[in-house]
């Protein structure tokens, strides 16, 4: 085999990984097996965050089943779940507050955005703030930290979650 062609394979080769790296990550890598408020909490509470049901608080929106919300001891930052109706009113939820972080975005930021079959996220980061809004099905976590020191504690936890 003289150069040429050994060049041209791998050539070829670096192609086809660069097509199934791209194609995983335009598929959002699939499909996310959704959690329950209970699984949130307990994963909450073994970091040893404070845990607060907030469910009352959003009495007046019938499409909200549950919110829960957890917080590291120091408080430093806070991670809201939500539980609503149904896959739909989640999406719409979330595109909902994906627009107010995208409204408030300007100058330098790193933001990401990500879909799967039955998940979306959206990440912002800002002005030393770190913003998030995950859907997975008919469930929410949603964060707005003012401090993005944080942002690496919350995706562990989020990761933890398997969100």
């Amino acid at each position: 085999m003289n150069s040429t062609t050994r060049k041209a394979r791998v050539r070829m080769l670096c192609c086809l990984a660069a097509v199934a790296v791209i194609v995983s990550l335009l598929t959002g890598c699939g499909e996310k097996k959704v959690i329950s408020t209970g699984d949130f909490e307990t994963a909450a509470l073994q970091r040893s965050y404070i845990v607060q049901d907030a469910t009352d608080y959003f009495e007046a929106y019938d499409y909200i089943k549950t919110a829960t919300i957890a917080a590291p001891q120091d408080k430093s930052f806070q991670l809201e779940f939500y539980e609503l109706n149904d896959s739909a009113v989640a999406k719409s939820f979330y595109d909902s507050n994906k627009n107010n972080f995208i409204m408030m975005k300007s100058g330098d930021c790193i933001e990401s955005d990500n879909s799967g079959s039955n998940f979306d996220v959206y990440t912002l980061e800002m002005f030393n703030k770190f913003m998030m809004i995950e859907r997975v099905d008919n469930t929410v976590i949603y964060v707005n930290s003012t401090d993005s020191s944080n942002r690496s504690a919350i995706e562990n936890f989020v990761k933890e979650l398997k969100y």
